[in-house]
């Protein structure tokens, strides 16, 4: 079974450091991203290189400090983890916690479901 846990803190290193190369190289052709949102799966993007434009777009627009593992647990194929992102905001530092559970298949990420759990500032 490939190391999903190094996958994951080498994924949220290159997060931070804004390294599409990196995160590119995680994905799946195919991969597709959903925000869980009431219950249900709102589809984000469709593919690699969708999600790629839309991470640059966003690197490019938000000041990402940061982003930190917090917790992670194998499930299978499945990897469960806890995520913090933090941004310089006009109202100041601004903190983001997330549940991603992220489907992997053939050694890369497959499919993603972001489940938001709080902000803080």
């Amino acid at each position: 079974m490939p190391d999903y846990i190094k996958m994951m803190m080498e994924n949220t290193d290159a997060f931070s450091r804004k390294d599409i190369n990196l995160l590119g190289s995680h994905l799946a052709d195919d991969y597709a991203s959903f925000r869980m949102e009431g219950g249900e799966a709102i589809k984000r993007t469709n593919n690699r290189d969708e999600t790629l434009a839309v991470l640059q777009k966003m690197f490019d627009a938000v000041p990402l400090k940061g982003s930190q593992l917090e917790r992670i647990m194998i499930v299978g194929d499945h990897v469960v983890a806890v995520e913090k992102d933090t941004f310089d905001t006009p109202a100041g530092e601004k903190t983001t916690t997330t549940l991603g559970v992220y489907h992997m298949q053939d050694g890369k990420m497959w499919r993603a479901y972001s489940f938001p759990i709080q902000e803080e500032s």
